[in-house]
């Protein structure tokens, strides 16, 4: 197999890597990892909502392919062949710390080399490399060639099949490919045309490295999520790029003359949490870093209308104390990058963006990084965006979304539960948005009730009497889903009961929305009249999907209004 995976394909979503091991250190210490315990690993995992499969016997290799991840990152010492097995520093490290997640996730993907003790032998012949900083330096080159970023086709074609970090000639190659692919990728007309032409070239790679197409897209798309856990990449639109705010250290680490290290020295350097040395682990560099940084955010702030008062300095002059003052800078210069963020999402370009990752979305095609899994997260980002773009909002704008993002404004994970996906405050009302991909009558049994009592406590936690309205958005909806909303109400007690307004869209309505807005302004004022011309037809209807198809006619009718 002549190709690379610094991720794993079943362990898909690598911030669960850590409760995972919880699990794996409270069930399996002290045993061998032999198939009985593999599929004992499994179904602990099943059971913690981990991964989702029926299999309760004869599952064991999904139980050993999701624990490989832990010693190929090094958070546990090697457990084939029977080996006893015991967690590393760097594994102990992780669960004790888990704010030090992203640092842990860079120190082990930089030291990570092919070969080593733990992949070794003829299946991987003629490898030399350290995956994630070659991959640090085709972005790099994708950003100077002014590409933006590489997408999961270019990544799976030309990317993870360069084997030797030294191999100049193979690197520049690859490059060139790249160029020729984009350029050939965008003369097509049409998503279906453009994904058959990439499938072709995958087909043919994937049948030169001896591995299915699926397989090949996997990988590339495994590399990226993993290597977004580290802080240094972002995601633009379908592409994994550097992010911008973390280029000086990317810089830092591609010029830092590092080789791969003998296999005699690679253990004991791997389990190793303090190695290797950070870029923002030298002082003169930190320094640097600080200075600019507070630059960036005096000059954001001010342009954004916020105050320039910088973070409380550092009380100390160690190396920590510098760490922790650049980590709220950081945090402050997100914060002021964020109303930035949000005073272009009106923009054409932005509104394409969001247009385009809707129906990505929609149609199921995972083209962006994470694939499938991943979705939820980007529908709300979509969502947020758009309601953004409405460019009204009331408060703080890191109050609007229930989920985290990144230096570059990217949804770090979809929202946790127990509150709102998304609260948007206008000038005298609110709206609640709550987003699924979940579908078929599972929709109603996981979204009705939270959905409905997500919208009750903002109204009952709301002090300046605005009126709150409830939006939900699926990919399709289940007709007891708006049966649920239909004269929707939440009872406090026996006794007493709050009227809760929920209306239901799907993603393609939220598409005609956007495309509505290209042409129309579209107002605040203008999306509270529609919700109230939709809830007000709600006595019209004895049920659910009666009103709702009412009202869908309605919702195309107020588009094509030109209002």
């Amino acid at each position: 197999m002549l190709t690379w995976n610094m991720g794993n394909t079943t362990a898909r979503n690598p911030s669960r890597l850590r409760p995972a091991l919880q699990i794996f250190l409270r069930t399996m210490s002290g045993r061998s990892f032999r198939e009985p315990e593999q599929q004992e690993f499994l179904n602990e995992l099943v059971a913690a909502g981990m991964v989702e499969s029926e299999r309760t016997t004869g599952g064991s290799d999904g139980g050993r392919k999701f624990a490989s991840a832990f010693k190929q990152l090094g958070f546990v010492t090697d457990w084939s062949r029977r080996k006893t097995w015991s967690i590393t520093p760097v594994g102990q490290t992780l669960l004790d710390n888990p704010e030090l997640e992203e640092v842990i996730f860079l120190r082990q993907l930089l030291k990570y080399q092919i070969p080593s003790p733990l992949e070794s032998g003829s299946g991987v012949e003629g490898f030399h490399l350290r995956p994630f900083r070659l991959l640090l330096r085709f972005l790099y080159s994708a950003r100077d060639e002014n590409l933006i970023g590489l997408t999961k086709y270019e990544i799976a074609l030309y990317v993870i099949t360069v084997l030797d970090e030294n191999d100049d000639a193979a690197f520049e190659t690859a490059i060139s490919n790249i160029k020729r692919f984009r350029t050939d990728y965008n003369t097509i007309v049409g998503k279906v045309r453009k994904n058959e032409f990439a499938k072709k070239k995958l087909l043919a790679v994937a049948d030169v490295v001896g591995l299915k197409a699926g397989s090949l897209f996997d990988y590339a798309d495994s590399n990226g999520r993993y290597a977004l856990l580290t802080g240094l990449l972002t995601t633009r639109g379908n592409k994994l790029a550097l992010s911008e705010a973390r280029l000086p250290i990317v810089e830092a680490i591609l010029s830092d003359r590092t080789t791969l290290v003998p296999e005699r020295d690679y253990l004991e350097w791997f389990y190793n949490p303090n190695e290797p040395l950070l870029p923002t682990d030298d002082e003169v560099f930190l320094r640097s870093e600080i200075v600019g940084l507070e630059r960036q955010f005096v000059e954001l702030a001010a342009l954004v209308g916020e105050p320039t008062i910088l973070p409380a300095p550092p009380l100390g002059i160690t190396i920590a104390d510098l760490q922790a003052y650049e980590r709220r800078l950081r945090e402050r210069l997100r914060d002021v990058r964020e109303i930035q963020f949000y005073h272009t999402q009106r923009s054409a370009t932005a509104l394409d963006e969001i247009e385009d990752l809707l129906e990505d979305i929609s149609a199921g095609t995972g083209a962006f990084f994470g694939g499938l899994s991943y979705a939820p997260a980007f529908l709300e980002w979509a969502i947020w965006r758009l309601f953004l773009a409405i460019n009204e909002i009331i408060g703080p704008i890191n109050k609007t979304r229930g989920f985290q993002i990144d230096e570059d404004m990217n949804p770090i994970h979809h929202a946790r539960g127990g509150a709102a996906d998304l609260t948007f405050a206008y000038n005298d009302f609110k709206i609640v948005c709550e987003l699924t991909l979940t579908a078929g009558s599972r929709q109603f049994a996981a979204e009705g009730e939270p959905v409905t009592r997500h919208v009750f406590k903002v109204i009952e936690d709301s002090r300046d009497g605005k009126q709150v309205y409830g939006l939900f958005v699926a990919k399709d909806l289940d007709p007891n889903t708006t049966d649920a909303f239909h004269n929707a109400q939440y009872w406090r007690n026996w006794g007493s009961s709050v009227p809760t307004p929920i209306v239901a869209l799907r993603i393609k309505d939220m598409i005609a929305l956007i495309q509505h807005m290209k042409l129309h302004p579209v107002t605040s004022a203008d999306i509270r009249h529609l919700l109230d011309k939709i809830l007000n037809i709600q006595n019209a209807h004895p049920n659910g999907p009666s009103w709702y198809g009412a009202y869908s006619e309605l919702y195309k009718s107020w588009l094509n209004s030109g209002k």
